[in-house]
């Protein structure tokens, strides 16, 4: 479902398309933090790579911390959610409407 993944520096997300997507962000083999962006992926993530995005991704850059990212463009925000939950399932840690019957998915 996910591109590779690759280290979260701006020269790394020129190949990233001006595009809806969405994106995880890596703190060793962890998710560190998760995200969409439903105009443009590109751009969302170069702010994070720059410093500018999220508290906690600036925060985490700042101690030096080694982040990657993998990402993909979506159609809709729901197709997105929809391919989290099938692809990470509800079993181990649930989704976030706790959701555990997978018609519901």
């Amino acid at each position: 479902m996910f591109r590779s993944k690759q280290r979260l520096e701006g020269a790394r997300i020129g190949h990233v398309p001006k595009r809806p997507g969405v994106y995880i962000i890596y703190r060793g083999n962890d998710p560190f933090y998760i995200g969409r962006s439903l105009v443009d992926v590109h751009r969302r993530l170069l702010a994070h790579a720059m410093k500018r995005g999220s508290r906690k991704v600036r925060e985490a850059l700042e101690r030096g911390d080694s982040l990657h990212f993998e990402w993909e463009e979506i159609l809709s925000a729901h197709q997105a959610e929809a391919e989290l939950i099938r692809a990470l399932g509800t079993i181990n840690v649930g989704n976030l409407r706790r959701e555990t019957d997978p018609a519901d998915w």
